[in-house]
């Protein structure tokens, strides 16, 4: 399967592009709906008013994602229909707007440059909000974890804590906040004069499983829901227990100074609070202990 910019519907078919929208009328144009058929603002949703005119005129918004990150954001069995935690939330985010969201899928660490170059209008991948990223995104906040250590089942190295990583193989998926987690512990490695941690970037976290279940890495460090639902799908790996390191809240990015965009889509994610659709779907992948008490914006200082 083409992984890279392909586009996907909710139930697995390529989106057809809409055709030219029609002039807008005094009450201001609508948008199309998800048939492609020409809708009138007054059929959408109060939120639909707040977001950007081109978001309107187009009704879609370009959302990005690494769909190889269960049960955050994956493809099912049938090798194309997205689906997890982001994906619902995306889904839900939209209809509260009155927008389709179009799904592309890409490596994480191409994301940001597609906001960048306006491929994307925003990113909701379970991104870790942080003062590099904040250079040139901004994030609604929604979500928040810890990082965690997964070894392979019986703990061969009797790994414990990131000191235990001192001369160990530890693989991560490249661009993600475990990065500078593990360039951290590897410096305290030295400073103790003990031999550095070998660190190995991935694309993706399913290839950080594959070196771990070969046996050329001793740790998978990625975010703790993600371990423990890669744990539990068999006799391979296991979780580190009682060990959850910098835990952070995660983001939909948007480029940065995108104001009208990001605080529509905090105004959605705080209606999925409160009517309970949020709570549904964190449920519905058993992740509830990622949940916040209501979405916040975060932008860099100064």
């Amino acid at each position: 399967m083409e992984r890279r910019g392909r586009v996907f519907r909710r139930w697995g078919a390529a989106m057809a592009v809409a055709a030219p929208l029609l002039l807008a009328t005094a009450c201001g144009s609508g948008g199309t709906d998800s048939a492609g058929e020409q809708t009138s603002a007054a059929d959408k949703p109060a939120l639909f008013a707040s977001l950007p005119a081109e978001i309107q005129e187009s009704g879609v918004i370009r959302n990005g994602a690494d769909f190889t990150y269960p049960p955050l954001e994956y493809v099912e069995a049938d090798g194309t229909t997205f689906t997890g935690v982001d994906y619902d939330l995306a889904e839900a985010i939209g209809e509260k707007l009155g927008v389709r969201i179009e799904h592309s899928n890409a490596a994480f660490g191409t994301l940001i440059p597609q906001l960048q170059a306006k491929r994307l209008d925003m990113v909701l991948s379970f991104a870790t909000v942080t003062d590099e990223r904040m250079e040139v995104v901004d994030f609604v906040e929604y979500s928040q974890s810890g990082t965690a250590m997964m070894v392979r089942k019986g703990n061969p190295e009797n790994i414990k804590t990131l000191a235990d990583l001192c001369g160990k193989s530890v693989g991560l998926q490249s661009g993600a906040v475990q990065v500078p987690i593990a360039e951290k512990a590897s410096a305290d490695c030295v400073a103790a004069g003990k031999p550095p941690i070998d660190i190995k970037q991935q694309g993706k976290d399913s290839e950080v499983q594959m070196l771990l279940r070969s046996g050329r890495i001793d740790v998978d460090l990625l975010d703790s829901p993600v371990a423990a639902y890669s744990a539990s799908q068999g006799d391979e790996f296991e979780v580190v227990p009682g060990e959850r390191y910098e835990v952070r809240p995660h983001g939909v990015m948007v480029l940065k100074g995108n104001d009208q965009l990001a605080e529509a889509l905090k105004n959605a994610i705080d209606e999925l609070m409160e009517d309970g659709t949020y709570k549904e779907i964190l449920d519905k992948y058993h992740v509830p202990d990622i949940a916040l008490d209501e979405a916040k914006i975060s932008r860099a200082q100064g």
